[in-house]
């Protein structure tokens, strides 16, 4: 295998931990682990579908399909069927993305029986989690209890506290971050696990992942290979 040798630094709050060298080959590819819009790059991407919303769904790319939490009233009791239909797919990766809104009108009661319908499909199926959340992270997180030790949860689009981002990740959930939260000031990103972290582009059709991960990497101080490859191993560790 052809690659390169270089050097991973990982930090501890106030100082290094250690230093890691390892091997990473030239073909590993960027992750975007939430879009919807094709990649005409050459990054590995799941493509999100919204069930029920989503008039064309193309089974030919890596996907994940679910009932957002918005599309709830456009969907009927059949909703489960449908996506088990999906999820027999051999290029659906994950479950999702589904949750909970509430700035929506929709009752969170009903979100919450949606949501578990999702959990309990994943657990079926063997899928990694996709979630949107909105102002509903400690029922979220109660929800998930039963879950969290099965399936992997991530967290898609996070874009909020340092606090809440530990807090979350303590309860078990890994975290697909916003790229705006790479220019913050006031969230020390170093201070989270690497093995806890994905990158995505969600709905920005002119933005790039590997611009993601460059910001990033400029953030946490380490170098775009190194990054690049410690994506990968949690990519193979969550869906493969």
């Amino acid at each position: 295998m052809e690659g390169k040798y270089i050097t991973f630094y990982l930090y501890t709050k106030n100082n290094y931990s250690f230093i890691k060298f390892g091997f990473y080959p030239y073909n590993m590819r960027f992750i975007n682990l939430h879009t919807h819009h094709i990649s005409l790059d050459n990054s590995l991407f799941i493509l999100n579908y919204r069930l029920g919303y989503d008039k064309v769904i193309d089974t030919i790319h890596s996907f994940s399909i679910g009932v957002h939490p918005w599309d709830i009233e456009l969907n009927n009791d059949l909703f489960v069927s449908e996506l088990e239909h999906f999820l027999t797919q051999s290029n659906c990766l994950a479950i999702g993305e589904c949750g909970l809104d509430k700035l929506i009108t929709i009752p969170l009661d009903i979100q919450k029986k949606v949501f578990e319908q999702h959990l309990q499909l994943a657990v079926k199926y063997h899928k990694p989690v996709i979630i949107h959340c909105v102002k509903a992270f400690d029922e979220l997180i109660e929800i998930c209890k039963p879950y969290v030790k099965q399936i992997p949860l991530i967290i898609h689009g996070f874009n909020k506290s340092e606090t809440l981002a530990k807090q979350l990740i303590d309860k078990g959930f890994s975290l697909s971050l916003h790229h705006k939260l790479s220019s913050k000031t006031d969230f020390n990103i170093q201070s989270l696990p690497l093995d806890k972290l994905f990158f995505e582009t969600d709905d920005n059709a002119q933005l790039l992942i590997k611009d993601v991960y460059q910001d990033f990497s400029f953030k946490l101080n380490i170098e775009l290979d190194a990054l690049k490859a410690q994506i990968n191993r949690n990519f193979e560790t969550l869906f493969l």
